[in-house]
């Protein structure tokens, strides 16, 4: 009788996997995720989105960095994808593991709704900041005509200031990409949810990618002065820290200055957001599913 009953357990479980898709997965399905998924899920995400951006990127480094003209050529809006693509997987990796970690931890501890969405999307950035930062002080070096690429600029690097010089700006970019992150992902959360509750229904692959885009863009309005600021460090343009840097360029340029690059940061940052986002949920999903389905066959 027990081993019977075992079959017919094991049948409705097979039964019901198979049955399952992307989008009749339960609520909590990131829960089920291996650590191993969500770093492939997030490595994929990140280092999709942000190489198919990179021409955008470029424009916006150029246009804040001191000194620096804009071209439209194919070979200007290429500079730096070396070290974004080779970096930006790892980075999307570490950033995704690390947020849904602290997801989990905060759940288990009741700590629920948009302060978590905050305190967790804050945490993916900043274990992301040991990979993003060099790879943003090599990319806008090289997108600013300060190194003619990678190669020679990690050498140069290396020589004249030692792994150290890799983090320069690290107080700026984390003041940056924290809280960039951190509002990305509570405004995507809260507009999910809005969507669900509007509509009676989950949102869709498209609607993520609409609700991600306006979530990346809002956040990203908020936190262009601190863009330029820490463009300016990392490309040498400035000294002084992120007060004495803002305080100069408010004295010599104006408040709009702290502006500049709105419109490219936009443009690079709504999109990455939407697609990072959406294409994480995505990526998830379809790892999740396939394990489910091999377990149950």
């Amino acid at each position: 009788m027990g081993t019977k009953m075992t079959c017919i357990g094991t049948v409705v479980l097979a039964a019901t996997v198979s049955a399952l898709t992307a989008d009749t997965l339960p609520s909590d399905w990131k829960t089920k995720m291996t650590f191993a998924e969500r770093m492939v899920a997030g490595a994929a995400a990140r280092g999709v989105a942000q190489t198919s951006l990179h021409p955008i990127d470029v424009l916006r480094t150029r246009l804040q960095a001191k000194g620096v003209a804009v071209a439209f050529t194919p070979r200007v809006l290429m500079k730096g994808v070396a070290p974004q693509f080779v970096l930006a997987f790892p980075a999307g990796a570490v950033q995704f593991a690390a947020y849904e970690f602290c997801k989990a931890r905060a759940a288990a501890a009741q700590f629920t709704g948009g302060a978590a969405e905050v305190l967790c999307g804050a945490a993916g950035a900043l274990a992301a900041s040991v990979i993003r930062v060099p790879q943003e002080v090599l990319k806008q070096r090289v997108q600013a005509d300060i190194y003619p690429n990678a190669v020679v600029g990690f050498s140069k690097l290396m020589g004249s200031e030692g792994p150290a010089g890799f983090y320069k700006g690290y107080t700026a970019t984390i003041s940056r990409d924290v809280p960039w992150n951190a509002l990305s992902f509570l405004f995507f959360a809260q507009s999910k949810a809005a969507f669900t509750k509007v509509t009676g229904e989950a949102p869709s692959m498209k609607d993520n990618l609409v609700l991600g885009a306006l979530s990346g863009m809002v956040a990203a309005a908020i936190m262009t002065p601190v863009d330029v600021v820490k463009t300016r460090l990392m490309t040498g343009g400035a000294s002084g820290g992120i007060l004495g840097t803002a305080a100069a360029i408010l004295r010599e340029e104006g408040a709009g200055t702290l502006m500049k690059g709105l419109l490219p940061r936009i443009a690079y940052l709504a999109p990455m957001a939407s697609l990072t986002l959406s294409f994480y949920e995505s990526f998830g999903k379809a790892l999740l599913l396939k394990r489910l389905q091999a377990e149950a066959a």
